[in-house]
């Protein structure tokens, strides 16, 4: 052997030392990927079905709760209704206050809930004041826990822990209270949890749970202690346990241990033969019932023989293929390839101009022709999105003014027709008050609280326009503007205003003012609504070095997330604004507080005179 090999040429001891290689590393990979893949399976279907499991049990455990809380409060507020109309009755002299109290406790101990449920009353000191056990009347059981709580509450559902002298352990219990103010009695409607189980209907989970599926006929289901299916998909309302053609072990020893994983085989009624199952399963204990979720085996392995079976398949064939190959890689090839990515890395570097030259026709020839025509069009492309951006640039802007300017016409409606008809409103309202007031009329008290609410509406209405048209721009100035947001933050309690203003600031381009007053809206909105600062300061100043202007607004609050991701989209908007006006915008956060920068050169068109509209 060692002779035959030495006698080979180099190329073929490449070509048998290339494929021995390559199929041992391929056969243990795919090994290897075959185990994890498997593994992997079986550990998430195991984690399906127990999360499923997990579900189906909240969800009965929801259903019965909500069954349980509905029926108590119905029957304690169906007290509360009878204990109302006997002290309707004492009150008017019909009865006398003793006779009610004790028709209203004959009552109260005359219902039953459940099997071992009742009705007792005790006041908020904790003294009974009705109750079954009639020895227990005119005590005080304020040092048992839940009744600290129904003293605390006097209204509402509770749950706890109870233990009557006949009992071995306590159960859970729960309650329903409604507090009878006039005499001070806590009516509650008490009982044992796993005998409202006759209150749960199945039929409002039980399309939820047959929906699940596990693969091609996995599926949950959930039997009850004697073995009966409650739901199933194919066996509902069939005892397992008691039908014969059924494997039932596997169901008792589910019953027995009432938690946890089980495998077994499993022949459902129209199948040809018994199959494996995986099983998760769950047990309520109050109401001895068995959750589960199964999915059937073969179902989660057929695609691992699938995978094993192309993964021979593949080996097979590229072990052929090596087999057949003769020679290395051909310089005739590789040099070609590494011009091509030298020529790619020229044009990740920026420059397109990089071409190949085709000097045959075959395939090398012909990818150095689609890489020169793939570089044409690339450039053709950049060339035309520069344009597509600079055009969309300039369409965004008028798109923003022309919100601006919509924005600015409808708070100028609002401002100048809106609220004097309001106003006209208000003073009809004023006269109708005193007209119905000079007659006596037991309306004029309506008018008046009419014309308070044109008032607020005339108010409201003059806020609304002063947030989506800041009209004080032009009539007091931008400065005025700054100090109005100000007042109008400064009904949040708690938080203190601080204003900082240049002298000569005020000499900005309508347009640049309207997009810097949003600007500090938006800062100073989201300062008082998500810093849980309690000082804000705003700062118009022009620096005397650079002739720049600088807009503050700062809070020392709790800072905001510094990942653009977490951004809101008011930050973006505001950095949207700065850039229409050609300013700078920053943010500088912290745990010790925020503040929203913008830098604007000073050197812009001094603010038009507008004509009276």
């Amino acid at each position: 052997m060692r002779l035959f090999l030495s006698s080979l040429q180099i190329r073929y001891k490449f070509l048998i030392s290339f494929a021995l290689i390559f199929f041992l590393s391929m056969l243990l990979c795919n090994l290897f990927i075959y185990v994890y893949v498997r593994s992997n399976i079986e550990d998430r279907i195991e984690s399906e079905l127990t999360n499923t499991t997990a579900m189906i049990y909240n969800m009965v455990n929801t259903s019965v709760n909500v069954s349980i809380k509905n029926h108590l409060r119905a029957v304690a507020e169906k007290n509360l209704d009878i204990l109302t109309g006997l002290y309707r009755k004492s009150r008017d002299s019909d009865i006398s206050l003793e006779d009610a109290r004790k028709r209203a406790a004959e009552v109260i101990l005359s219902q039953t809930i459940g099997a071992s449920g009742y009705l007792y009353c005790l006041d908020s000191r904790g003294d009974v004041a009705v109750h079954p056990r009639a020895e227990l009347i005119g005590t005080n059981v304020a040092e048992h826990a839940f009744i600290r709580q129904m003293m605390e509450k006097k209204q509402g559902y509770l749950e706890y822990e109870w233990k009557n002298p006949d009992d071995k352990h306590p159960r859970p219990k729960a309650l329903y209270m409604a507090h009878f103010e006039p005499w001070d009695w806590i009516i509650a409607a008490s009982a044992y949890r796993s005998e409202f189980i006759r209150l749960v209907n199945v039929q409002d989970f039980r399309q939820s749970i047959l929906s699940l599926k596990f693969g091609k006929s996995g599926y949950a289901f959930v039997i009850d202690r004697d073995g009966r299916a409650i739901i199933h998909p194919v066996l509902e309302d069939i005892n397992i346990l008691q039908t014969p053609e059924l494997p039932n072990q596997y169901l008792t020893d589910m019953m027995q241990r009432k938690k946890g994983r089980s495998v077994y085989y499993w022949k459902n009624p129209g199948e040809t033969r018994a199959r494996k199952k995986l099983v998760m399963f769950n047990y309520i204990p109050e109401y001895q019932w068995i959750v589960a979720s199964s999915s059937y085996l073969d179902e989660l392995y057929q695609p691992l023989k699938t995978i094993r079976n192309m993964f021979l398949g593949i080996s097979l064939l590229f072990f052929s293929i090596m087999l057949a190959v003769t020679f290395g890689i051909s310089r005739t090839i590789t040099t070609p390839l590494r011009q091509l990515m030298a020529r790619f890395r020229t044009a990740t570097a920026g420059d397109y101009s990089a071409r190949m030259e085709s000097r045959t026709g075959d395939e090398v020839g012909q990818l150095a022709r689609y890489f020169n025509r793939f570089m044409d069009q690339l450039e053709t492309a950049r060339q035309e999105l520069e344009r597509d951006m600079a055009r969309s640039k300039i369409l965004e802007k008028q798109v923003m003014q022309a919100g601006d300017r919509e924005r600015m016409n409808i708070g100028q409606e609002l401002h100048d027709d809106l609220c004097p008809h309001l106003i006209g409103i208000s003073g009809l309202a004023a006269v109708i008050r005193e007209d119905l007031k000079s007659r006596h009329d037991p309306a004029a008290d309506l008018a008046r609280k009419m014309g308070e609410l044109v008032e607020d509406a005339v108010e409201k209405t003059r806020q609304l326009a002063r947030g989506i048209c800041p009209v004080h721009l032009v009539s007091h100035g931008f400065q005025s503007a700054l100090e109005e947001i100000a007042d109008q933050f400064a009904y949040y309690s708690g938080i203190r205003f601080e204003c900082h203003m240049d002298e000569g600031v005020d000499i900005l381009e309508d347009s640049c003012a309207i997009h810097l007053y949003h600007i500090a809206r938006e800062a100073v909105n989201n300062a008082v609504k998500h810093s849980h600062c309690d000082r804000i300061h705003i700062a118009l100043t022009r620096d005397a070095a650079d002739s720049l202007i600088h807009l503050k607004v700062t809070d020392n609050g709790s800072g905001i997330n510094p990942d653009p991701s977490g951004r809101g989209i008011g930050l973006q908007i505001m950095d949207y604004r700065a850039k229409i006006i050609d300013a700078q915008f920053n943010i500088d956060t912290g745990p010790k507080g925020t503040q929203i920068h913008v830098i604007l050169n000073s050197s812009v068109p001094e603010k038009k005179e507008h004509a009276p509209a």
